[in-house]
């Protein structure tokens, strides 16, 4: 089965945005929708730094202006106490023009429906849903689009979409809980941090021995690596190797997973998911991955990438035995501020050493090569710039204000990194 690109429209990328720099940033890089939450609101990333409701305002009008949908996260299942300041958001979402609300508890949805019945309302991946008599049963409560659940293999979805009232959205990358579509009371348990409520502390991370409770002390033999073992540790979701079959489906959203993530995770796998769907579009019948975005998915920060539940029920090679913390084979070096004439004004995010290589990511597509030389701070040459430092420069070519510039880690970390994106794409090519 093939998209047909002239009878369906394409489905959106859509981009987390933890702050305001990083909605600019997926804007910027290709994103057609945003998701996001605000402080204080029922969003499960907690830890982000979020949204003010002023920003929130500031965030919707800028997406606007450059045809950027933006959809509020209320994806929690909040108590009563919790309940108290939604309607407040929910007024300051719809004055401010939010494309539509995403939503998991039927009161929230209820509540957004009373208030802001106009609101588009989008059923968040935590609602868990996996069969076509509960697609039918969220449209007639006013939902208008779906996440699936992650735990759906392509066949599945294909028999979903057929009968589907409703829009649906799929995760296409980023990381996997190893729950029921990402409701876990491990964090709850051990460390008093619901997860539901978007506190999550990630235990299942975590390094764990087993003990027998008569042998206090005397670790059973389950290692896999340095005394412990990660029966936990998912790798990543990656379906770009699969992306023809994603594009079949006929799906209205294609999700990338991490609000918690840094602004050069967001360029990259915005654009890469943005480039192999622009490729699909224009040529769907000679669509081929190019072996290029599986590299440039290898340089953002991730635990190995597989498939998912796409192409049936995981196995023990989804499993990440080896992982001993995240590894990154590339670092953000500096961001555009502005543009003076022949020099560009940068802000530095790692610290960096004049003669240091770097590769600007152009939004249009394009990266290149870009030594940091004679940098200047204040007219004086600097051989060293600290992070968050503004400083001068000649590029050497013609930056846009935001873009952004990487660099290499050790060579330790990219030789690690390199051999597990090796063995993925070897896997899915066989």
């Amino acid at each position: 089965m093939r998209y047909i690109s002239h009878v369906m429209k394409p489905p959106e990328i859509l981009s987390p945005a933890g702050n305001p720099e990083h909605l600019e940033t997926a804007c910027l890089y290709g994103a057609e929708a945003v998701y996001l939450g605000v402080r204080g609101g029922a969003n499960l990333r907690a830890g982000a730094r979020n949204f003010s409701l002023d920003e929130l305002a500031q965030g919707v009008s800028y997406a606007h202006d450059r045809g950027v949908r933006v959809y509020l996260t209320l994806n929690t299942y909040p108590h009563d106490a919790q309940m108290e300041g939604l309607p407040d958001i929910v007024s300051h979402a719809r004055e401010a023009g939010v494309d539509a609300v995403i939503v998991s508890d039927i009161g929230v949805l209820s509540l957004v429906r009373e208030i802001a019945p106009d609101m588009p309302l989008h059923l968040s991946t935590q609602a868990n849903t996996v069969n076509s008599r509960a697609l039918r049963a969220w449209a007639g409560l006013g939902v208008s689009r779906v996440i699936l659940a992650r735990e759906l293999s392509f066949e599945e979805i294909s028999r979903m979409k057929a009968i589907s009232p409703v829009e649906l959205e799929v995760f296409v990358h980023g990381g996997v809980c190893i729950s029921v579509s990402g409701r876990c009371l491990i964090s709850n348990y051990l460390c008093s941090r619901d997860a539901n409520q978007g506190r999550c502390t990630q235990p299942c991370r975590w390094d764990y021995a087993l003990v027998e409770r008569s042998r206090q002390g005397a670790y059973m033999p389950v290692e896999e690596r340095d005394g412990y073992t990660f029966l936990f540790n998912s790798k990543d979701l990656c379906l770009l190797p699969v992306m023809d079959r994603v594009m079949a489906l006929g799906v209205d959203g294609l999700k990338i997973e991490g609000r918690g993530r840094t602004a050069l995770y967001i360029a990259t796998a915005v654009q890469t998911y943005r480039k192999a769907r622009d490729a699909y579009m224009n040529n769907p019948q000679g669509f081929a991955l190019n072996p290029e975005w599986m590299q440039e998915l290898g340089k953002i920060s991730n635990r190995g990438y597989f498939t998912g539940f796409f192409l049936g029920s995981p196995d023990e090679q989804d499993i990440n035995y080896d992982f001993s913390g995240y590894v990154h084979t590339h670092h953000l070096a500096a961001k555009v501020k502005e543009i003076k004439g022949e020099l560009t004004v940068f802000e530095a995010r790692n610290p960096l050493i004049e003669g240091m290589e770097g590769e600007w990511l152009s939004s249009d597509g394009m990266s290149r090569k870009i030594v940091f030389w004679n940098m200047m701070i204040e007219g004086c040459r600097r051989e060293r710039i600290r992070p968050n430092e503004l400083f001068e420069m000649k590029a050497g070519f013609a930056p846009l204000p935001g873009e952004l510039v990487r660099k290499p880690c050790s060579e330790g970390d990219k030789v690690i990194r390199k051999e597990a994106c090796n063995t993925f794409a070897t896997r899915m090519s066989t």
